[in-house]
């Protein structure tokens, strides 16, 4: 895929994106006589929770079935806007490795030393 092209999907991923990561969780209600507290396969859910940083606090945010579609959409983009930074990241990387390879100085030629007769 060319520069432009996923320039052009980058725009169009940044009014979706949200950045995190999604889990769906079961859970026991805590009440004894529900049959979740004995059977694990019976536990309600699953509950989907997105989780993020910001402002260097963790979140762990609920997501009402209601918005699930809406989430996991904008957690898609999120991963697809990854995706096309790799990619350009490795042809910067890769450009940036070329243009130090071009300009690396050369070594110079090894110094040739004259030889001292010798004196016997």
């Amino acid at each position: 895929m060319g520069r432009q092209q996923l320039g052009r999907e980058l725009s169009l991923l940044a009014a979706a994106m949200a950045q995190g990561s999604l889990s769906e969780l079961t859970r026991r209600c805590g009440n004894p006589t529900c049959a979740c507290a004995s059977d694990p396969a019976r536990r309600h859910g699953p509950h989907l929770y997105w989780k993020f940083t910001s402002e260097n606090k963790a979140y762990s945010i609920y997501v009402p079935t209601a918005y699930a579609a809406a989430v996991k959409r904008a957690h898609a983009a999120w991963v697809r806007f990854l995706a096309i930074g790799t990619q350009l990241s490795a042809r910067n990387r890769q450009a940036l490795l070329r243009q130090m390879r071009r300009a690396k100085p050369q070594a110079p030629a090894p110094r040739r030393t004259r030889r001292r007769p010798r004196h016997d």
